[in-house]
């Protein structure tokens, strides 16, 4: 045998991946297969049968939800567990990490078939690099090494660069895809230098063997923080910079600037997607790092979470406050959800063991996640359905007589903002009050101040738009022609309505 091919052998045996492994991300290679499927019905199929397109990923998503959610599949494994090699790791509330990313990309299929037909947009390369996007989402919520991580992350990245500038013909939508790019690409930049740095500063630590790995990078800063000299400067710059870079997903201040323009200009299943599959993403992987790998500086990390969750909650509800445009206002708003996203993950940094009626930190992230995409759903459901001459400009005077144009889609943008808003007994608001306990739990008072004042302006911005659609009439009073709504437009519109009422019912159950 060659020389080299013998310490090939036994290293290959040792990091090739078993039958197991490939078992416990078996949802995420159907979610990859589903995207090629639709990308060769694409190629074969002909032109009138291009409606089996969005019609085969939505059911290929509702095979794998089905999928994910039987626990008795080795796909859900009942421990923490690592995989291939320790490049994966399933240790979050895994069935809730899924369904956000595979609820999010079933809705947004279901917002965007008519939406691009009617602005003759290709119906099937949105759906292939939708799920491409989807797939990648649900790795990253994994990712138990940098490599792996980074990797997920940026084919995300890429995947959302195309759909946030899918209308070619749109000026907006195309300014809206450069803006997210050069946003995108500097939160890359943060990203790798921070890895880099971390990785140059812990290769040499004693015993550790892989500084990329998430769990030898929490025993390398555990050890050194009982060392005299404690944590190397170097490494604490890394860290901070791999934060930067995730704050950027998540849109938390001051890393929100991006969101306003590119929530606007995007195709609005696009913006629904982002603000609800990215936002969910950064707040997964903010998990994942600073309750593993950076547990070890949960004295330090603590009072920045702190700051950064009461500066993105008043920043975004102070910005929503003067916007004119619906989907202005809801990315900002989409802010303000971030801070109380990181409210709960400061929790779990401050005091891990807290619950809020029975769930943890993890799960309430999980739950406020789910909430938050029925309520950004359902407006963007009525925000589809409005007839406008350019979708980035949907003004709040557009809104008005939508009561008499269409109840239903009056009903859909209550429920959404209802949900929002956080007004009882919507699920938005059984979630709001899980942060807020978990705030008292945790004697986090001033965060928790800061938390209800931001719920009172919220209530002001919000029921602006309900009140242009429900209370005041048009400018000069006429009629204005009913709206029709597809069955398929109504049936969500129930199915989500009804979820803002017994999803908060469930939780509490």
């Amino acid at each position: 045998m060659i020389p080299f091919l013998a310490n090939i052998v036994p290293a290959f045996k040792v990091l090739a991946p078993r039958t197991a492994d490939w078992l416990t991300i078996l949802p995420e290679i159907a979610v990859a297969a589903l995207a090629l499927v639709c990308l060769v019905q694409a190629i074969l199929l002909p032109k009138p049968l291009r409606w089996l397109i969005p019609a085969t990923a939505r059911t290929g998503l509702v095979l794998v939800i089905a999928m994910a959610y039987t626990t008795a599949g080795p796909w859900a494994p009942k421990n923490d567990v690592e995989s291939f090699a320790g490049l994966l790791r399933q240790d979050l509330p895994f069935a809730g990490v899924r369904l956000v990313f595979l609820a999010s990309a079933l809705l947004t299929s279901l917002l965007a078939a008519r939406f691009l037909r009617e602005r003759g947009a290709a119906i099937a390369d949105y759906h292939h690099v939708l799920l491409v996007v989807t797939a990648a989402f649900m790795l990253l919520a994994q990712s138990n090494h940098f490599v792996t991580f980074f990797l997920a992350l940026e084919t995300a990245a890429v995947g959302l660069y195309v759909l946030v500038g899918y209308l070619r013909r749109s000026e907006a939508s195309l300014e809206a895809g450069v803006k997210y790019l050069v946003a995108g690409g500097l939160s890359s930049a943060l990203l790798l230098m921070g890895i880099v740095l971390v990785y140059g500063a812990l290769g040499s630590v004693a015993g550790i063997t892989d500084s990329l790995n998430f769990t030898q990078i929490g025993k390398a800063l555990s050890a050194q923080v009982l060392t005299p000299t404690g944590i190397s400067p170097l490494t604490l710059v890394g860290i901070a910079l791999i934060l930067g870079g995730v704050a950027f997903k998540l849109g938390a201040f001051p890393f929100h600037a991006w969101i306003p323009d590119v929530y606007q200009g995007a195709p609005t299943p696009t913006t629904a997607f982002l603000a609800t599959a990215s936002k969910a993403a950064g707040a997964f992987t903010l998990l994942v790092l600073v309750t593993g790998p950076f547990a070890a500086l949960a004295p330090k990390l603590a009072p920045v979470l702190a700051i950064a969750a009461v500066l993105t909650l008043l920043a975004g509800n102070l910005g929503a406050l003067s916007a004119t445009d619906v989907k202005r206002t809801l990315a900002l708003s989409g802010v303000s959800h971030a801070g109380f996203i990181l409210a709960a993950v400061t929790v779990a940094v401050i005091a891990p063991e807290a619950t809020a009626y029975g769930y943890t930190a993890e799960q309430v992230v999980v739950l406020y996640l789910l909430a938050y995409l029925v309520g950004t759903f359902l407006a963007s459901q009525a925000l589809v359905s409005l007839p406008a001459a350019a979708d980035h400009l949907r003004p709040h005077l557009a809104l008005r007589g939508l009561l008499r144009r269409s109840p239903s889609l009056a009903a859909a943008l209550g429920f959404g903002i209802g949900s929002l808003a956080g007004v009882p007994p919507s699920v938005g608001f059984i979630a709001k009050l899980l942060v807020l306990a978990l705030l008292v739990k945790a004697k986090l008072w001033w965060v928790l101040g800061v938390a209800l004042v931001c719920v009172a302006i919220s209530i002001h911005y919000y029921f602006c738009i309900l009140r242009e659609a429900v209370v005041r009439p048009t400018e000069d009073n006429t009629e204005l022609a009913p709206l029709e709504i597809s069955f398929g437009a109504r049936f969500l519109i129930g199915a989500l309505a009804a979820a803002t009422i017994l999803g908060g019912l469930l939780i509490l159950n």
